[in-house]
């Protein structure tokens, strides 16, 4: 539990928590806003993603078909051993970019160029159109992670920033307008006793 701060019975402290609870306001409204855009902004993403992710299954699909038939006829061994033999695709570029605090995936990779797995006497034609079709989708698949990675971290952005507004305004902003509140009674208080003392005095030298 937060200890509360006592804070001295003085117009220079009731002049600081004024500024203080201006602030905290002014704060309080910027979060408000960046939840709003970061609400606005996932909600797009989700729907992208939802677009992309349905067009990459059917087409996934339609791919999965055709390397079923193609491992009908063609041995497993023999497609990992050519495989194993071919040169490793080249690394994503990662272009990571900061957007209202956080921290977006921009991965980027071309179709990449295919060498060929075998020569036509040792394979089936559509082994290398199998190849292809997964070639060119390697751009819509690192777009469609992208998507999601960001989606993610907006919501961990979106999870902070509502653990901020309720700090604000259930704990920050209360608490120093209470303390406010309680600095005025006291010092109307000082002010009236005050005023008595000093009509108290006047009467007696009258």
């Amino acid at each position: 539990m937060r200890a509360q701060q006592i804070r001295p019975v003085t117009k220079a402290e009731l002049v600081h928590l004024r500024k203080e609870i201006k602030v905290s306001q002014e704060g309080l409204e910027l979060l408000e806003h960046k939840r709003d855009i970061l609400m606005a902004e996932g909600l797009q993403l989700l729907k992208s993603a939802k677009a992309l992710r349905a067009a990459l299954t059917q087409s996934w699909g339609e791919i999965e078909k055709q390397w079923q038939a193609v491992l009908n006829q063609q041995s497993t061994d023999k497609l990992q051993c050519l495989a194993d033999a071919l040169k490793p695709l080249a690394e994503l570029q990662d272009c990571e970019h900061r957007w209202m605090s956080v921290k977006f995936a921009q991965y980027k990779s071309d179709a990449p160029k295919l060498d060929l797995l075998g020569s036509i006497c040792e394979l089936d034609l559509r082994v290398e159109s199998v190849r292809g079709q997964l070639a060119q989708r390697i751009p819509q698949l690192i777009e469609l992670m992208n998507i999601e990675s960001n989606i993610r971290r907006i919501a961990a952005a979106l999870k902070q920033c509502h653990r901020q507004v309720n700090a604000l305004t259930q704990v920050v902003i209360p608490e120093l307008l209470k303390a406010k509140s309680r600095i005025e009674q006291r010092l109307e208080e000082k002010e009236r006793e005050t005023i008595f003392q000093v009509k108290l005095l006047k009467a007696r030298l009258l």
